[in-house]
C-alpha cells in the first residue's frame, strides 16, 4: 500500500506513559516525513498544547485537535474548524455545574475549565474512600491534578464568564467515581445534535454532531489532495475508531480497548512498546532500527 498521509493520535498511542514522544518514534515520524509522507498529529486535546509535545520533539506536523473538531496545518494556520453552537455549548456547561462535574472547554481563546475543578475531583475521591479504602483513587486524583497543572488553562467561576466570542471545539468532563461518570455518559449518549466520544476510562468528551477524527482525516486528505486508500490512522481508544475505519490503513495499538482492536485492519505493539514506530516502519518497508 502507497501511504501518503498518516494520522496518530497522542495519548496511549504515541505517548509512552512518560508523556513524551521518544527518540524511537520520533525517528520513525521523521523517516515517513523522508519519504514524502504528511505526518498529522490527531488527538483530543486542545491545539496549543500538542504543540508543547510536538515542539519538545522538534517535530513540524499537522494537528487535528479537540476530536477532529479543529484543523491546523504545519505552519499553525487555521484550516477548519467545526465547532459547537454556543446555546449548545452553554446548555452541557449548566448541566455540568449544576451537577458539580470537572470540565474542560476547548475553545478559539484557550482552554477554560471551572475554577472549582480539583475541589469537585477531590470531593468524589472522599466520598468513594469513605465507603472503599483504596489507595488508587488517590493516585488517580493526584494524576488528573498534575495533568490539570501542566495544562495552560483559564479557571472560571462559571461558564457564563467565558468570552462570548469564544467558539467551543470540544467539551471534556472527568469524574474518578464510576456512578457518576456513567451518569454524565448515558445523559449525553443519546442526543443527536452533538456528539459524546470517550478517550480514557475516566472521561467523556463532547462536540458538534459532525465532528470526528475520521471526518478531519477526510478534510485533511483532501486538502493535500490525497485518496484516503492512501491513508493510514492509528489509536488506541473509542474516540479513534471513525478515522481508524475511513482510513486506507486503519492500524490499533497493542493496547488498545479491545473494540478498537477488532475494527482495525492491523494491531502493532503497545505504546510502550513503541507500537507506533513497529507500524510507520512496516508501512515503510522497513525493518525498526536497532537502538
Amino acid at each position: 500500500m502507497n501511504i501518503k498521509l498518516i494520522a496518530i493520535d497522542l495519548d496511549g498511542t504515541l505517548l509512552s506513559g512518560h508523556s513524551y514522544i521518544n527518540e524511537v518514534n520520533k525517528a520513525a515520524i521523521l523517516a515517513a516525513q523522508q519519504e514524502g509522507i504528511i505526518v498529522s498529529i490527531a488527538t483530543g486535546r486542545e491545539h496549543n498544547n500538542v504543540r508543547n509535545f510536538l515542539d519538545a520533539a522538534e517535530l513540524v506536523t499537522p494537528v487535528i485537535s479537540s476530536n477532529g473538531s479543529v484543523i491546523h496545518n504545519e505552519h499553525r494556520e487555521h484550516l477548519f474548524s467545526l465547532p459547537l453552537e454556543r446555546q449548545q455549548a452553554e446548555e452541557v456547561l449548566q448541566w455540568l455545574e449544576s451537577n458539580d462535574y470537572y470540565y474542560q472547554a476547548h475553545t478559539s481563546r484557550g482552554i477554560y475549565t471551572i475554577g472549582s475543578g480539583h475541589q469537585l475531583l477531590a470531593v468524589e475521591v472522599d466520598r468513594l474512600l469513605s465507603t472503599n479504602p483504596d489507595p488508587t483513587y488517590l493516585q488517580m486524583l493526584e494524576a488528573m491534578q498534575s495533568m490539570g497543572a501542566r495544562l495552560k488553562m483559564t479557571r472560571v467561576d462559571t461558564y457564563q464568564d467565558i468570552p462570548q466570542d469564544a467558539e467551543f471545539y470540544n467539551i471534556l468532563s472527568l469524574s474518578i467515581d464510576p456512578a457518576k461518570l456513567e451518569v454524565g455518559r448515558q445523559h449525553f449518549a443519546n442526543r443527536d445534535d452533538m456528539t459524546m466520544v470517550v478517550s480514557g476510562n475516566f472521561n467523556f468528551e463532547l462536540e458538534h454532531k459532525n465532528a470526528s477524527k475520521g471526518t478531519a482525516l477526510q478534510h485533511l486528505a483532501e486538502h493535500y489532495n490525497i485518496p484516503l486508500e492512501q491513508t493510514m490512522a492509528i489509536g488506541d481508544n473509542f474516540n479513534d475508531v471513525s478515522m481508524i475505519q475511513l482510513a486506507g490503513l486503519g492500524v490499533a495499538m497493542g493496547n488498545a480497548e479491545p473494540e478498537v482492536q477488532a475494527i482495525a485492519d492491523e494491531v502493532t505493539r503497545t505504546n510502550e512498546e513503541d507500537g507506533v514506530a513497529h507500524a510507520i516502519y512496516k508501512a515503510l518497508g522497513l525493518n525498526v532500527p536497532l537502538s
